[in-house]
């Protein structure tokens, strides 16, 4: 330590530094001196903060494991006052990541001064509350000097405020609809002068703190991903506040608070902190988010005024008192250390609604039961963060040129649909998910371009009630246009105009997976139309954000080319980062396998399970569920392993293919591949997945389904639960049963057999089980929408396998050639059971409206088309009639009703053939 310059320094200020003073930092470096090679280029930056204010240098770019600034630095700051410094690692689109730092009182510091200059070592928390240090030290001029000026500058600066507020005062009072806003605005922009002293210190206190947070919870599942959204929202909001010149106290206010609430980040043990109250902490950090989302909205230059004119003072200041009500709400519970049963306060719709709920019924709009996102689906937690984090601040920027759209592609099993689930759940928890829509090839009947955007508005609409109600506004009494199947029109009257007058506060998200998957190029092809007009035009709302996921497909690349298609490439990611996410996925599948370290030592059957994956997740997740049995008893799990190793692997054009093969090649022998064909042809030419139970009850016990597809764990869901769907667990697996040339001896083409053997076991199904009055209902005058609890009675009386019977039976048929023997059959099950089929899909429409009546409407076509000539035909095309005459009294009517007391109806006749008595 150097005493003389210690004494110039005091001298220089003239006396012992017992005052406020100014304090200079230049001549900033970094110099990491820990050993290995550093890869790749990397750029810094470094945070001085003294007491709330902090400065950051510009980024600089490492050399040979150095980097240097130029920017000079001055605080005002007392002996006593704190410097503190941390050294961050810049990142484009995640959290910039923080490196290490020191800190130290400003008189502490000036005792060690060194020719002019500091160097102190870099340190960094580690796990278990312990420092750890860096190898990385930090070297900057240290001066200080008494400041006669300072009073001086902040009169400038107030004077520079208030000038700014006159202005903005005289924009208001030139303007006769903000008349009765002026005094409002008069007290609120007469703080100006405080505010611009302060919004920038108090922001950037908060950012730095909500950075430092992301890095204290790394590796919190249950908490990371919220911190990271929060950033994300916070920067972007940042970048705004900095630009904005009618900036007023409401602002520094609501940043303030949050500051507050967030000082803990700066505790001897943070970590500890969170870990102790990580649901109180999460919800916090929810509510910054909230909060940054409209101050990003408020903060706009463009629409300030326009926002104080529609909406008064009282109205924003009402709001934020709300917000920071909640901050302190949440603060007090996690320093009292007790549990809290709250949620977060959203701002979404600035306008007021009428409660009008119940006036407004959308039941009648085609809806897709069943594609909303799923939670086990989504990325394993503390991986692909982030590419999760670069699609958060696509949809997170508030710019008004912002795109609208982020489109996710790559190959098939590289990991988006996890991708898609993780970002729908992570946005759904922080209540602004407005939709979520999986399409699968497996569910083709039930998830297709006819039911997409009306499945969208509907969920938009139990999201907010203002876009239901102007959803309502659109479709009230037009029966037609609510039943529409017509992607263009739907988007344009579902979406677009009821969307035209929303005032939307931060971002809502529709995700929709696999858009690949929602038919061929010509099924899809109007709604890619639909879909890209209304991109190209802007006539999407403002804030609604999507993102689709699918495959590089060049009709999908071609429509969704546009400015406000923001593209992101899982083929352009790191392989390393893949393989390094791939890596945890597959320690955490196997982590229960400790035999497998027995036999390879330091984890190399993970490293070679990555290796063989070719940075595919698909083939990773499809390996481990072989390993640990799938369904399959017989090897352990490393001769399982040792198979996979032996048999895949290699630069092969399609690892996922080569997998499948080995695995079916290990269940069945060349004497059960036929059987194989024969069952899984039954499975993929099903409409709508079926149960293993079910597959047995329809068929009756004549296919053993089970010998063939409880094995197949590792490729199939619902092989172990009965009672769930089976399907493959990825449709790549589809695809390649599909492909001759991909399968060989695997290959399953789904032929007019597996058509007629599934329609027939149809019509027999509904000949064994369809009765009169199949829920026991004590009178039919009732309507159905009158009786309680028919819904759970439905679905007790008529089992999955009866439904998908009732549904679908002619949907199958319809492929086989009409032969006089299917005929027969076909002819005595319509004429015997017509009453009662008719019922079961009154019934079952009161599980999924409209899907049911157009599906019988459409198999009574389908008939009459098929036994043309016949006189089931002429029966047929009666019944077309009647249930398109009679559809809304057959929803909520029992057919024995209503065939009786419809005497008028012009297909009495032809139904008078089934009307036996007693009914």
């Amino acid at each position: 330590m150097n005493t003389g310059n210690q004494t110039q320094n005091r001298d220089a200020i003239g006396q012992p530094m017992d005052g406020r003073f100014t304090i200079k930092a230049s001549g900033i470096e970094i110099r990491n001196q820990a050993r290995g090679r550093v890869v790749g280029s990397r750029r810094f930056f470094v945070n001085f903060s003294v007491g709330d204010v902090l400065q950051s240098t510009g980024d600089a770019k490492e050399k040979k494991k150095r980097a240097a600034w130029n920017d000079t630095l001055f605080f005002n700051g007392e002996d006593s006052s704190v410097l503190e410094i941390g050294l961050y690692q810049k990142r484009s689109f995640s959290p910039d990541k923080y490196v290490g730092g020191f800190k130290g009182t400003v008189g502490a510091l000036v005792g060690r001064i060194a020719d002019g200059v500091i160097e102190e070592a870099l340190n960094k928390a580690v796990a278990g509350g312990r420092v750890a240090p860096t190898g990385i030290t930090v070297k900057f001029g240290l001066s200080v000097e008494r400041s006669t000026e300072t009073a001086g500058v902040e009169h400038l600066r107030a004077e520079d405020a208030r000038t700014e507020a006159n202005g903005a005062v005289n924009v208001l009072n030139s303007t006769p609809q903000a008349v009765g806003h002026v005094t409002g605005a008069v007290d609120t922009i007469g703080n100006l002068a405080a505010e611009a002293q302060t919004i920038d210190n108090t922001w950037g206190v908060l950012l730095g703190r909500i950075r430092l947070l992301t890095t204290i919870v790394d590796g919190i599942a249950e908490i990371h991903p919220y911190v990271s959204l929060a950033w994300s929202v916070l920067s972007a909001a940042n970048k705004i506040i900095i630009n904005q010149q009618a900036r007023d106290d409401r602002i520094v206010r609501l940043a303030g608070t949050m500051n507050d609430a967030f000082a803990f980040v700066h505790d001897a043990e943070p970590l500890k902190a969170v870990k102790a109250h990580l649901k109180v902490i999460t919800l916090l950090v929810q509510q910054a988010t909230e909060c940054g989302y409209f101050i990003a909205e408020y903060a706009k230059q463009n629409s300030f005024l326009t926002r104080t004119m529609k909406y008064t003072f009282s109205d924003i200041d009402a709001r934020i008192t709300e917000y920071e009500n909640k901050l302190l709400e949440l603060k007090n519970a996690f320093l009292q250390g007790v549990a809290v049963h709250t949620a977060v306060t959203v701002f979404r719709i600035m306008n007021r609604v009428q409660d009008i709920s119940t006036a407004i019924d959308l039941n009648d709009m085609p809806y897709a039961s069943g594609a909303r996102y799923t939670r086990e689906k989504g990325c394993l937690p503390g991986t692909r963060e982030t590419f999760i984090g670069e699609i958060c601040d696509i949809i997170n920027n508030p710019a008004d040129d912002a795109p609208r759209v982020c489109l996710l592609t790559g190959v098939a099993g590289s990991g988006k649909s996890a991708i898609a689930h993780s970002v729908a759940r992570l946005y759904d928890r922080q209540h602004r998910l407005g939709s979520s829509y999986c399409f699968d090839t497996s569910h083709a009947a039930t998830r297709h371009p006819g039911n997409f955007f009306s499945t969208i508005a509907r969920d938009l609409s139990d999201h907010d009630p203002q876009y239901k109600e102007c959803l309502w506004e659109v479709v009230k009494d037009k029966r037609t246009l609510r039943m529409s199947t017509s992607p263009v029109e739907q988007l344009e009257e579902f979406i677009a105009r009821p969307s035209e007058h929303l005032d939307v506060i931060g971002p809502i998200i529709v995700v929709v997976d696999a858009l690949d998957e929602s038919g061929d190029r010509t099924a899809r092809q109007s709604l890619l139309s639909a879909l890209s007009k209304q991109i190209t035009e802007s006539k999407l709302p403002t804030n609604l954000r999507l993102l689709i996921t699918a495959r590089p497909e060049s009709d999908i690349l071609a429509m969704l080319s546009s400015s406000q298609v923001a593209h992101k490439q899982l083929d352009d990611v790191d392989t390393t980062l893949v393989d390094a996410d791939i890596g945890k996925f597959v320690k955490d599948s196997l982590c229960g396998y400790h035999e497998l370290d027995l036999r390879w030592h330091d984890q190399e059957w993970c490293r070679l399970l990555v290796l063989h994956s070719q940075h595919l997740f698909q083939w990773a997740s499809t390996a481990c569920n072989f390993i640990k049995g799938g369904g399959f008893v017989g090897l352990d799990p490393c001769q399982q392993l040792e198979l996979l190793l032996r048999t895949t692997g290699g630069d092969t054009p399609r690892p996922l293919d080569v997998l499948y093969r080995t695995i079916l090649g290990q269940l069945f022998n060349p004497a059960a591949v036929d059987q194989f064909r024969d069952v899984m042809g039954v499975v993929l030419a099903l409409n709508e997945p079926l149960s293993l139970s079910a597959l047995q009850g329809m068929f009756h016990g004549e296919v053993n389904f089970r010998r063939i597809l409880q094995p197949m764990g590792s490729l199939l869901a619902g092989v172990v639960n009965e009672q769930k769907p089976i399907q493959p667990l990825h449709t790549s697996f589809r695809d390649f049963l599909l492909d001759g040339d991909r399968s060989l001896a695997f290959h399953v083409s789904i032929t007019s057999q597996h058509q007629h053997n599934i329609g027939l076991a149809s019509i027999a199904c509904m000949q064994r089980m369809l009765k009169f009055n199949m829920c026991n209902l004590q009178d039919s005058r009732v309507l159905n929408s009158q009786v309680d609890g028919l819904q759970e009675r439905v679905k007790a009386a008529i089992p999955s396998y009866l439904a998908y019977s009732c549904q679908y039976w002619m949907e199958h048929l319809h492929h086989v050639e009409c032969s006089q023997d299917v005929l027969d059959q076909v002819t005595d099950v319509f004429k015997t059971c017509f009453p009662y089929w008719l019922e079961a899909i009154s019934l079952l429409s009161q599980l999924v409206p409209v899907t049911y009546i157009s599906s019988a409407q459409q198999s009574c076509a389908l008939l009459q088309k098929w036994a043309k000539g016949s006189e089931v035909a002429s029966l047929a095309a009666e019944a077309v009639h009647f249930i398109e005459g009679f559809a809304p009294v057959i929803q909520d009517s029992t057919p024995h009703l209503y065939l009786s007391a419809m005497p008028h109806t012009p297909s009495k006749s032809a139904l008078r053939a089934f009307h036996k008595p007693g009914l």
